[in-house]
């Protein structure tokens, strides 16, 4: 009777043990559910946040690449009719004024000012890992290398550049060239803004410094091989970039509801 109680005691006891267990158990599950359900509201709330502002900053981008793909190539129209001038006459102590009217414009250079803060926190602080597509992070990894090249490429333009100017200042009175060095490319490439002074210029006859003739022709191999390099640039990797951004702008919109 005495081992039957206290077999009776010790199986209670077990079984009270083992719902306190249970019991347990289940409150440490439930909470790491609950954890990871909060954590997954948490990283999904930081995607729309990221997805939102990477969206208007790539729609920025665009608007950069289209700017930067009229001026370039109004630079590149520059070029070519220089290029048709000089080969059209034998430049000696003259050229006519609109030579120096297009010779402005061979120095300018579109640098694409990125709006970059969004795309570098994402990479460079491991949060991509917050965007769940695959095809997403890889196009953002893609522009985001693409974005690298151009910014190179743009640097690299900029120091050709140098050439061109020294080149130019060997050939175009200071006195005359001052004067159209105040056209501002942002205005010109969209038409040209007539102007009493500058036009009457353009249709006169104007003087080149005393020597010049000699680097008419380096002066005009600077800027055709400027337009060749500008050439891939405006044709293949701007509009590229383009596409991308675009690509990611359609994958943000679709994948968090965004207008």
């Amino acid at each position: 009777m005495e081992v039957h109680a206290h077999t009776h005691t010790a199986r209670k006891k077990w079984t009270h043990y083992f719902w306190e267990f249970i019991m347990l158990f289940l409150a440490v599950f439930c909470g790491f559910l609950a954890e990871n359900q909060r954590e997954h509201i948490v990283e999904h709330k930081r995607a729309n946040e990221y997805a939102k502002s990477l969206l208007n900053d790539l729609r920025e981008d665009t608007s950069e690449l289209r700017r930067g793909i009229h001026q370039t190539k109004f630079i590149m129209s520059s070029i070519d009719s220089l290029v048709s001038i000089a080969s059209s006459m034998k430049i000696n102590e003259t050229v006519p004024g609109i030579f120096y009217y297009y010779s402005k414009f061979t120095f300018n250079g579109f640098r694409i000012d990125w709006s970059k803060s969004t795309i570098d926190q994402l990479i460079q602080s491991g949060n991509l890992r917050y965007f769940r597509n695959k095809d997403l992070v890889g196009a953002i990894n893609v522009y985001y290398y693409m974005q690298g090249i151009i910014t190179s490429q743009n640097q690299s333009d900029f120091t050709h550049r140098d050439k061109i100017m020294e080149s130019r200042n060997r050939i175009l009175q200071s006195r005359y060239y001052s004067i159209f060095a105040q056209l501002k490319i942002v205005n010109e490439e969209y038409g040209h803004i007539p102007s009493p002074q500058i036009d009457s210029l353009m249709n006169m006859p104007l003087p080149l410094q005393k020597g010049a003739a000699t680097y008419i022709d380096e002066f005009i191999n600077y800027i055709t091989d400027r337009k060749w390099r500008l050439n891939s640039i405006v044709e293949i990797i701007y509009p590229r970039a383009n596409e991308i951004a675009l690509d990611i702008i359609n994958m943000l919109i679709k994948e968090y509801y965004l207008k």
